[in-house]
């Protein structure tokens, strides 16, 4: 089960998400949030901050986050304003039979020093018997917190002091990792993560029992995520084979969850209308790749002769997404980034522009697309993502 804090901290104007996918996942913090939130920031990689009052009852909607927090003060270098953070935890939980301390692009001096107020000051206000954790590297991952129980507090930089957070909300990940081992036909090493996938269906902001197109479906683990939220998942492919891999996933996802739906069908990306029949979808979200298995770095030639001509059948088929999604519907599509041996990087460029579409803004301030994935443990091809949307 996630692990929630015994009071809510609803009453916290500033919260903050431990982030999986880096810049990726505040684009899916602000989709989800939409214009419910302020004052969004990026103090670090792994780190956003915003304001919200919906912030905490949104956290479970979001998939590329490992922990929310409640941010309750801001501690100076002289340590003042660790005393106001102990007191609002006291507030809220009974005994400290294990803390942690998860630091967050804090330089190993500062994280010491800012462990050993905090040690004093709780110890002053009667916690006597502390069990600390001091995990490698010193983060306790969200699994640990929630498998032993921790009072969690996050530290991280802000404006040249450091932000205490108290951890109040941990998502379930033992369901996606279960997702992506158990599925009855596993893919190549280079698929996409069930938790990844399920970001990209949240960028598509489909609704339940909205339709969810994925025209270079693959094994299916796009509209595996899209069927869990009671989406509508229509797939298609060109190679047959994957076809059959994609409806054996599937009917495997169905077995586990009532009310979900699927269609599949052999087909080209480039010429959805045909393959379609007419048919309008509410999104689309796919990746398309179109590049071989690299064994190591290539040349700066040899990616962009690679990158061409994935490129053309990457405009080809949004082409022809543009022409069947609805007003007002976006497109999420992934792109490779090739890391070359002379550590430059070369990717897909989208244009939507020509077809009508526009880069999803939903944020304070706008994103640069494409939006890179961070902590990707793929070597020399990374991850980048397109969202367009289509003008009502």
């Amino acid at each position: 089960m996630p692990y929630l804090v015994p009071r809510s901290p609803e009453d916290s104007e500033q919260v903050a998400f431990v982030l999986a996918f880096g810049k990726l996942s505040v684009l899916e913090v602000c989709a989800v949030l939409g214009g419910r939130m302020t004052e969004l920031e990026s103090p670090s990689e792994r780190i956003c901050t915003l304001r919200s009052s919906s912030a905490s009852s949104a956290a479970p909607n979001i998939a590329g986050i490992h922990k929310f927090a409640s941010v309750l003060t801001r501690v100076q270098p002289d340590g003042a304003g660790t005393e106001g953070f102990v007191e609002k935890v006291s507030d809220r939980v009974d005994e400290l039979s294990n803390l942690s301390v998860s630091a967050y692009g804090v330089p190993e001096d500062d994280y010491e020093s800012v462990l050993q107020l905090l040690l004093g000051a709780f110890r002053t206000r009667g916690f006597r018997k502390i069990h600390l954790l001091r995990p490698k590297g010193n983060e306790l991952h969200a699994e640990q917190v929630v498998a032993r129980g921790a009072t969690d507090v996050i530290v991280f930089p802000y404006r040249g002091a450091f932000c205490l957070g108290l951890t109040s909300y941990v998502p379930e990940a033992s369901d996606f990792r279960e997702r992506g081992v158990a599925k009855p036909a596993p893919h190549s090493d280079i698929s996409l993560s069930p938790r990844l996938a399920r970001v990209l269906v949240n960028l598509t902001g489909i609704r339940r029992g909205q339709t969810l197109l994925d025209p270079f479906c693959g094994s299916g683990t796009i509209l595996a995520e899209g069927m869990l939220k009671s989406i509508r998942c229509f797939g298609i492919d060109s190679r047959r084979r994957l076809i059959d891999e994609a409806r054996r996933n599937l009917r495997w996802i169905s077995d586990q969850s009532r009310g979900t739906y699927f269609k599949l069908r052999a087909g080209d990306a480039r010429d959805l209308g045909a393959t379609l029949g007419g048919m309008l979808v509410d999104g689309v979200a796919t990746e398309p790749i179109l590049l071989p298995k690299l064994q190591g770095r290539l040349n700066s030639g040899a990616a962009k002769e690679l990158v061409e001509g994935a490129g053309d059948v990457y405009a080809e088929a949004l082409a022809s997404i543009a022409g069947v999604v609805k007003p007002g519907g976006r497109v999420v599509i992934v792109v490779p980034i090739i890391q070359t041996t002379d550590d430059s990087e070369i990717y897909v460029g989208l244009d939507g522009r020509p077809l009508g579409l526009k880069p999803f803004q939903p944020g304070p301030s706008p994103f640069q697309y494409p939006v890179r994935l961070s902590f990707e443990s793929t070597r020399w091809i990374k991850r980048a993502v397109y969202v367009f949307e289509v003008p009502p």
